[in-house]
């Protein structure tokens, strides 16, 4: 079996969980649409490298996310959020059988007993232990997380108000050498 050597997870990423090569070390499955391939790394190093790419790090999203969602234990993290990629754990992610899910592959959920069975945008289906309420509110969550932060992003703070300055207003370098931002000032009087 070929091991990739690295990879950054996409939208079409639809879940990551660890998994022992044959020498016993803690590599990441990935499922993405119909196949499946192990990469050699951990599944939080995976996590970590993708962030990296894009500037971010696995311990700032997991801080972000706590702080927008409060305090809560096995949060979802924000991936990516250029493509809108947010992942959550259904277990603690120091976990080797954690399964990072992508919501926006999940299709449905069913009570499977104290289980839960889920249905996968692939035509599969994986069961996993947590009641289905449970599991339900880790989707919500994630979607929740995924919201919230988008709309601090694009609107970060709703009470700035904008001003729509007239054009024949300009800021000039006065003889002192400093620009007369004080003309600002009196603007807003």
């Amino acid at each position: 079996m070929l091991i990739q050597k690295n990879y950054f997870i996409e939208r079409t990423m639809i879940l990551v969980m660890g998994e022992y090569d044959r020498y016993g070390k803690l590599c990441a499955r990935i499922v993405e649409g119909t196949t499946s391939f192990l990469v050699d790394r951990t599944p939080l190093q995976l996590l970590d490298d993708t962030l990296m790419y894009i500037g971010f790090d696995l311990k700032g999203a997991i801080t972000g996310a706590k702080s927008i969602l409060g305090k809560k234990m096995k949060c979802p993290i924000i991936v990516n959020p250029y493509l809108r990629i947010c992942l959550f754990p259904n277990k603690s992610p120091k976990k080797a059988d954690c399964i990072w899910f992508n919501p926006d592959h999940i299709t449905k959920t069913i009570a499977a007993g104290s289980k839960t069975e889920v249905e996968l945008s692939n035509g599969y289906s994986i069961t996993v232990d947590s009641k289905l309420a449970y599991f339900n509110d880790k989707i919500y969550t994630a979607n929740k997380l995924l919201r919230l932060s988008e709309e601090r992003g694009t609107q970060p703070n709703s009470s700035i108000l904008y001003l729509h300055p007239t054009k024949d207003h300009q800021l000039v370098k006065e003889k002192t050498g400093k620009y007369n931002f004080n003309e600002l000032e009196k603007e807003q009087d």
